[in-house]
């Protein structure tokens, strides 16, 4: 496969660092983990989240809370997981019959950097990765300009980021918007984060 655009990022992607331990744990933190560990799937929707974590969100340890944030089922439309870098949202997993899926699939939806996807190399994509949709018209007037949104089943996700090219655009499309400074929200879920990388005192403590 090809595509347009290839680029070196002058950033660090992977597990660096220790996460940090001085936050005040929040019940309704771990509740939300609870709900996402009582859906079938959740052996899936952990291991997505731990490699997009480590795969495409710049310097994932030394930024969390700073420049990207992760909720489950947060208020505005109850998805399972979110994760937001500055200000918009880069990556979600959501329950079936939102945006473009028509069954009660869980669905996933990745933002990646356009300028890496010309129509040729997208139809390859489809052709090899099952539900894969592309959504120009669907992005936020806070991200980038050249944001692309795609959405295909969670069962697919790991069939998409497979390819090199993919795993490039997302991580510049990722490294363009911490440029743009520091995330305005708060309420990280440091708890489902640590969950996701080995400690489960959090669920121990509130059970």
């Amino acid at each position: 496969m090809t595509s347009k655009k290839r680029n070196l990022i002058p950033y660090r992607f992977g597990m660096t660092g220790k996460w940090r331990s001085d936050f005040d744990p929040k019940e309704s933190h771990v509740k939300r983990i609870m709900k996402v560990l009582q859906l079938e799937e959740n052996e899936l929707i952990c291991k997505v989240c731990r490699h997009y974590i480590i795969n495409f969100i710049p310097n994932p340890v030394a930024q969390e809370d700073l420049y990207w944030i992760m909720s489950c089922f947060p208020s505005t439309d109850n998805s399972p997981v979110r994760v937001s870098i500055w200000f918009p949202e880069v990556f979600n997993i959501h329950a079936g019959g939102y945006y473009y899926s028509s069954n009660d699939e869980l669905g996933c939806l990745v933002f990646a950097h356009e300028d890496y996807f010309d129509n040729s190399y997208k139809q390859q994509l489809r052709d090899v990765v099952r539900g894969l949709r592309f959504a120009p018209g669907y992005r936020f007037q806070t991200g980038i300009r050249s944001q692309l949104a795609v959405f295909m089943p969670l069962t697919s996700y790991f069939d998409f980021v497979e390819n090199e090219i993919v795993y490039e655009s997302i991580r510049v499309h990722n490294y363009e918007l911490t440029r743009k400074g520091k995330s305005p929200f708060r309420g990280h879920n440091y708890e489902f984060v640590r969950f996701l990388f080995g400690d489960d005192s959090y669920l121990k403590e509130w059970k």
